[in-house]
């Protein structure tokens, strides 16, 4: 459980810096990857049906963010 919470809270720190960067028009690229391989990469799903769904959008989000910046070149 330790692991889990300290999985969510650095997943919840990386949407902050996003959700920043997107007020300010500069996502960091690097923490953008992070974020979507760390929700490409789980592998416990929590129970929780809404949370697996809110999960889900948020990883198809960091996706859609990443690819718009890698056609821009970065």
């Amino acid at each position: 459980k330790r692991r889990a919470v300290m999985h969510g809270n650095s997943l919840l720190d990386g949407l902050e810096e996003i959700r920043l960067g997107l007020l300010t028009g500069s996502i960091p690229m690097d923490r953008l990857m992070r974020l979507a391989q760390a929700l490409r990469g789980r592998n416990a799903s929590s129970g929780d049906a809404e949370l697996e769904d809110l999960i889900d959008q948020i990883e198809l989000r960091a996706e859609v963010e990443l690819a718009k910046l890698q056609r821009r070149g970065g």
